[in-house]
């Protein structure tokens, strides 16, 4: 695994691996470090909406890491992982295997003595409508486009955290498996994430005109703005949504927007420890709005800077982002009166 120019800073700590899976596993080291979790989700490394949708799975009694492996052999290193963690099974089931994946990698699981659980459809919109089937319909869905995962990246971290399921939707046509799953939940509450750019009014008017008991989206002008909006969501009734949009010391997770397989791997960072939202950002930039986001909730800067801290988790090598983009984070994390501007300060 590949070595960074720098893992940590005052308030930043970068998780770099080489390739998805590796930084998934090195997730799973620092989330499992002092109790093995309950099971292992099992992905393949080629559908990034079976990575979404697997992520309410993350969520307790399952406390689950996902890990990654090709569809056509198990990745080595997977394996090792798993029985480096050596999780203590959920009913006696010790791996999910979620999504499309052919049945001889599930029967060499159970040849190395690993009792597993299918989920899975015949494409990913049924893949998704049966891990809402498993987790017996929770009341708070969330629809993000299955064909552009941009502005859905921020969805795994919250999925973790809160077991709510993502479903996904084509750009104008809401598919029969995401249709079947709202009506099939009691009064659901239902959140589109995403611009009219990926899901449009068409869909939301079809939702809309389903059994549910309320429908709101979380937009933004770009997919680094919708992650801030999520971030800052709460419900009207409360019972979704961060409410990160107060003064206090935050955590959260950064990861490129050109990388939704570490926005999934990552989201036990969600569930588990500081409960941090994702937000995304380009490899080589810090964009605006999430700066200016992180400034406007982070404690008022002291003279003497003391507790509560933000934080930030880095997912990726310097090629997934930038060490520039970590100082920058970095420097909006920090507390510290000499890193603020004086525009802040007034």
């Amino acid at each position: 695994m590949e070595n960074c120019r720098i893992k940590k800073t005052l308030n930043t700590v970068r998780i770099c691996g080489c390739t998805p899976n590796e930084n998934a596993i090195k997730v799973s080291n620092i989330v499992y470090a002092d109790k093995p979790p309950n099971a292992i989700i099992l992905v393949a490394e080629e559908k990034w909406q079976d990575a979404f949708a697997a992520t309410p799975l993350i969520h307790f009694p399952r406390n689950a890491p996902i890990l990654y492996t090709p569809k056509t052999y198990l990745d080595p290193l997977t394996v090792e992982q798993i029985f480096k963690l050596n999780p203590t099974g959920v009913d006696g089931v010790k791996v999910f295997i979620v999504g499309e994946f052919p049945y001889f990698i599930e029967e060499q699981l159970n040849m190395l003595g690993l009792r597993t659980k299918r989920i899975g459809g015949g494409n990913f919109y049924e893949t998704a409508a049966r891990v809402a089937e498993y987790l017996k319909y929770p009341p708070n869905i969330m629809v993000i486009s299955g064909e552009d995962y941009r502005e859905g990246l921020s969805t795994c971290a919250y999925a973790a955290h809160s077991g709510d399921v993502i479903l996904f939707s084509d750009k104008n046509q809401l598919p029969w498996f995401t249709g079947a799953v709202i009506q099939s939940t009691e009064n659901p509450n239902v959140f589109i994430v995403g611009s009219t750019n990926t899901i449009s009014e068409k869909v939301e008017e079809e939702i809309r005109k389903l059994n549910v008991k309320f429908v709101d989206r979380i937009s933004g002008s770009t997919p680094y703005e919708v992650s801030v909006n999520f971030a800052k969501y709460k419900s009207p009734n409360g019972q979704f949504g961060w409410g990160r949009n107060y003064r206090d010391g935050h955590a959260f997770t950064f990861t490129s927007i050109y990388s939704p397989y570490d926005s999934a791997s990552s989201a036990p960072f969600g569930h588990l420890g500081k409960h941090t939202p994702i937000l995304s950002v380009d490899p080589n930039n810090l964009p605006e709005v999430i700066k200016h986001y992180i400034e406007s909730i982070k404690p008022i800067p002291q003279q003497e800077p003391k507790p509560p801290f933000m934080h930030g988790w880095i997912i990726g090598c310097d090629n997934t982002i930038s060490y520039d983009v970590q100082i920058e984070i970095e420097r909006a994390l920090s507390i510290d009166e000499a890193h603020m501007s004086m525009d802040y300060l007034h």
